[in-house]
């Protein structure tokens, strides 16, 4: 059932929402945070609590209304995700010209933006309008890992919500489950197997995949030092296994070179690279990098 209890913590942050929607929402909300699933989840939220038909707190998780959002066939609800593509002038067009129609289902039409960091300075220009002065039915909700890189004047027009920071930290045992596989397909020189691995690094928030980059270096060096057969304790225990396949298959140089990549790859990621190529560095460029 959709409700507030889907997203975890943000206690504080849930309880204004919910106090909100049970007087005034506004119109325009531009949610942020580094965590993407965590806001794609609130837009959901809240989306189902705009347009609920409950009675009672909202959402109500049971009407009608909510069942549809919950299954992503509200009529009255758009959602548009284009990934880290770059969003144009044309996407604002079409979006003023579906809110100039009124809502078919109920009293009310929702419209939700996610990486509106993406949206090109024309098509922020061209929304500038409708997010100030939407029609009295229209609701906009933009979602944004960098705020900052949205124009001031859509900032100032909209109602902010952030998201609490994602922990950094990963414990040893989710460090086991995510980079185990990869580090066992890199020492079999799978690039496929390394590439679906990857894509499971993509799930867990920014900060934690940063944390999950530095504990994939910790096994790197681990890796050097029993190539080297060099008796140091591991940093990564839970990883021995993996890192002793890979000391095998890899030498130390090359896993030294590995290392420094990692390094690198950090840095995009704290300067906010997409999903995708974080994916694509870490199969065909530590393929090579080790391989080739």
């Amino acid at each position: 059932m959709i409700s507030f209890d889907s997203l975890p913590g943000n206690t504080a942050l849930k309880a204004s929402l919910q106090r909100a929607l049970a007087d005034r929402f506004p119109q325009t909300v531009l949610l942020s945070g580094d965590d993407t699933a965590g806001l794609h989840t609130l837009s959901t939220v809240l989306a189902a609590g705009i347009l609920c038909e409950g009675a009672g707190a909202r959402p109500c998780g049971t009407c009608l209304s909510c069942h549809k959002v919950e299954e992503g066939v509200h009529p009255d609800l758009s959602v548009i995700d284009e990934g880290e593509n770059e969003l144009k002038v044309d996407l604002a067009r079409r979006i003023k010209a579906e809110n100039a129609i009124i809502p078919n289902d109920g009293a009310r039409r929702v419209t939700v933006i996610h990486h509106a960091q993406n949206l090109n300075t024309m098509a922020q220009n061209a929304l500038l309008k409708e997010l100030e002065e939407p029609p009295s039915y229209a609701f906009f909700i933009l979602t944004a890992e960098q705020p900052d890189a949205l124009l001031q004047t859509v900032r100032s027009r909209c109602t902010k919500f952030a998201l609490e920071p994602a922990q950094q930290t990963v414990s040893d045992e989710e460090a086991a489950a995510l980079l185990g596989p990869y580090l066992a397909a890199v020492a079999a020189r799978r690039e496929d197997r390394m590439m679906l691995a990857a894509l499971a690094l993509e799930k867990p928030p920014r900060r934690q995949l940063l944390g999950m980059l530095g504990v994939l270096q910790a096994a790197l060096r681990d890796a050097v030092f029993a190539a080297e057969h060099l008796p140091q304790p591991p940093l990564q225990p839970a990883l021995r296994e993996q890192t002793a396949a890979l000391a095998r298959a890899v030498s130390a140089g090359r896993l030294l070179a590995c290392y420094d990549f990692i390094d690198e790859l950090t840095d995009r990621v704290s300067r906010n690279a997409a999903s995708a190529a974080v994916t694509c560095a870490l199969t065909s460029d530590v393929y090579r990098i080790c391989f080739q």
